[in-house]
């Protein structure tokens, strides 16, 4: 097999089916000057057994490395491992009596040997100068290693104060350049981890409990750990002056709540977030059982987080973009709230089917946020059916813009692909490492229209029942599309009689495009929500029409005839406007003037400034770049709209916001921006 040229995809090189990594022992650290962590990490090793007969010592090995055949090394333990300056690699020399008592204990005195290793771009590579297998591997090893500043795990950033952060955000290529470990979803651990940092800094982590912290001079250690099995992407470490603020919860089976964030944004997340996080988790037990985890800290983000939210084991971060002064944009906290069940407590097996957790997090978010609010039942199904609509709106505008291959919610058609990268036989991640992955809500919208398809057909009250069931007998597991659409046919054995699972595959998962059942979604004509929009909408484009005629009088417009609508109705009502061809400026004035949009919430400011760009409305041009400099979570399609606009000024805008977030912004934002401005130059 050819070595492979890794481009969009991303590789998971661990040899898993031979090894596994139980426990993970972490040392971590930080030093803001150099933008480094100086780490050393303990592995736990257990191999695979099979039923196989095999002669322990002569063990068949897929791996060849500088010209030596598999004789020649004998077994090899594969990490993942990108960008790290691994210096020594050691065994820690115990009995299998010991084993068990090093884990989430203080270490004892032991001997220690000289391991062999290779750090190649995607790997690391482990073995013993004398012939073994597998089963006579070190059971313990040592790695003493360090980050580099460009560390594409972690972003070292300021804050809001202007003060050194670092936290990992999720990047394409996961936590394997902040340590050596197994990526592949399968290979789930506990962890540990004793951070040291500078006694002004705060240690924010995704352990079970609150960390133990203990000072030595002027550095302080967090003691984190977790003892739930979960996949090493699932870790999340945050560092900065941050400040708390401990939610008052009435209900005792709510978990312990903290708002996090930097002195001069406390207040304002705590005035938008402290009512509603502990009534939403209180919801959401009612609907999906037990919370998975002990805590939850919410974090307010630096500005250059480029998500609305990322959700982690009993730690979410929360973008500054959320804080819009309204609590209209609570609801995000719902959709993070519901990761815990779906795609924390329950992950997919193959990381291309992400619909798994963000089409589940998308689809319970609003059913959680009416819950939480306490809307009626007909509120909620008008909330619920606008919602549709606009999202319905986003993704038909996706998938018009998006490559065929990003459409698809189950692109690997459940195969491992595997090519030779590296001199090792590896497992291949299709679109892995394309940057616009991070940007496109496909899999979050196209999930959701099939669940709410599938929840139509039961009845929504039966299907929340059934997601109940679903969460008691999954939790803890790996799962695909497959066992899960099985065991929704098996539980409405009813629906079985017209739908299967090739149905489902066929119309929903491998095929780019959208359904039927979406193109035809309209909302009820008894909604009073959508009707509303819809007679705004017209009033609008009869306004517009008056000024657009040769020879209208320039008087002041009375706007006392137009309404005020709800963030999502303005959010429907400027999506309709959009496709209006030309609005005249004293429309765009009239609108500004109805809907202070400098006073609105982000997702709502998003949608004004996208009509600013396409009629060139100049005189909020300071508003467009505000926008772009501080809501870096929404302002990718922004980007794109000002820098293909063909005008000279929009590229300016454009690249004189880029210039002022470059050194801060995330590596695949970063990418997809330049290959924008190198695309518009080729034009």
């Amino acid at each position: 097999m050819t070595e492979c040229s890794l481009n969009e995809d991303l590789p998971l090189m661990s040899n898993v089916d031979d090894i596994l990594v139980c426990h993970y022992n972490f040392n971590l650290k930080c030093d803001f000057e150099k933008k480094t962590f100086t780490c050393f990490a303990l592995l736990f090793l257990k191999p695979i057994s099979s039923n196989d007969k095999i002669d322990c010592c002569k063990a068949e090995q897929h791996f060849n490395y500088a010209g030596k055949d598999s004789s020649d090394l004998g077994f090899v333990l594969i990490l993942d491992c990108h960008k790290i300056l691994v210096k020594e690699i050691t065994e820690l020399k115990i009995s299998d009596d010991q084993l068990k008592s090093m884990m989430f204990s203080p270490l004892p005195l032991v001997e220690e040997e000289q391991l062999s290793f290779a750090v190649t771009d995607w790997s690391l590579k482990i073995w013993k100068n004398t012939e073994t297998c597998k089963f006579c591997f070190p059971k313990v090893i040592r790695i003493l290693y360090e980050t580099i500043p460009s560390c594409p795990s972690v972003l070292w950033v300021k804050d809001q104060n202007k003060n050194p952060t670092v936290f990992t955000f999720g990047a394409f290529i996961n936590n394997r350049a902040l340590f050596p470990c197994q990526e592949p979803p399968v290979a789930m651990a506990t962890w540990e981890a004793v951070v040291t940092v500078t006694d002004s800094n705060v240690v924010l982590m995704s352990g079970d409990e609150e960390p133990h912290i203990s000072c030595d001079g002027k550095y302080v250690q967090f003691y984190y750990y977790t003892k739930k099995v979960l996949p090493l992407s699932t870790l999340c470490l945050a560092i900065g002056t941050w400040e708390e603020y401990l939610i008052p919860v009435e209900n005792k089976n709510v978990p312990k709540c903290r708002i996090l964030a930097c002195s001069n944004l406390l207040d304002k997340a705590i005035q938008e977030f402290s009512e509603y996080i502990p009534r939403c988790l209180s919801a959401s037990q009612k609907l999906l059982g037990p919370y998975p985890f002990s805590r939850f800290d919410f974090l307010i983000v630096p500005p250059s987080f480029s998500s609305l939210g990322m959700a982690s084991p009993n730690l979410v971060f929360l973008s500054q973009s959320l804080l819009s002064g309204d609590r209209s944009f609570c609801c995000r906290v719902s959709h993070e709230v519901t990761h815990g069940w779906f795609g924390l407590s329950i992950g997919a097996l193959d990381w291309t089917e992400e619909w798994l957790s963000e089409g589940f997090a998308t689809f319970m978010e609003d059913i959680l946020h009416t819950t939480t609010t306490q809307m009626t039942c007909n509120d909620s199904k008008n909330y619920m059916e606008l919602k549709a609509l606009i999202r319905k709106k986003i993704l038909v505008d996706e998938i018009e813009n998006t490559q065929e291959d990003l459409q698809i919610l189950r692109a690997s058609h459940g195969e491992n692909s595997t090519h030779m990268v590296d001199g090792i036989n590896a497992t291949i991640l299709k679109n892995g490492q394309n940057p616009m992955n991070a940007f496109i809500q496909v899999h979050y919208i196209k999930g959701y229209f099939l669940l709410k398809y599938l929840s139509e057909l039961v009845e929504l009250n039966n299907f929340l029942n059934f997601l109940k069931v679903y969460v008691l007998k999954y939790e803890g597991q790996l799962v695909t599309s497959k066992e899960f659409i099985s065991f929704f046919l098996n539980s409405f054995p009813s629906v079985g009689t017209s739908l299967s699972v090739e149905n489902i595959y066929e119309n929903w998962l491998h095929n780019s495009g959208i359904t039927s059942e979406i193109s035809d979604f309209k909302p009820s004509l008894e909604n009073q929500l959508y009707l509303e929009v819809l007679k705004e909408t017209e009033k609008w484009k009869r306004f517009n029409s008056a000024f657009l005629k040769k020879g209208s009088k320039r008087k002041k417009p009375c706007l006392d005839h137009f309404s005020v609508l709800t963030s999502d109705q303005t959010i429907l009502l400027l999506e309709n406007l959009l496709d209006v061809k030309q609005l005249h400026v004293c429309t765009l004035r009239a609108l500004d003037d109805v809907f202070p949009f400098r006073n609105c919430n982000a997702e709502v400011l998003h949608r004004w400034l996208e009509l600013v760009v396409k009629h060139n409305y100049k005189c909020q041009f300071n508003a467009l770049k505000d926008f772009l400099i501080h809501h870096l979570a929404m302002g990718v399609y922004l980007y794109g709209e000002l820098i293909y606009s063909g005008d000279k000024k929009l590229k300016e805008i454009a690249s004189e916001c880029y210039s002022n977030v470059k050194d801060d912004i995330e590596p695949n934002f970063q990418h997809t921006l330049e290959q924008m401005f190198c695309e518009s130059k080729e034009d």
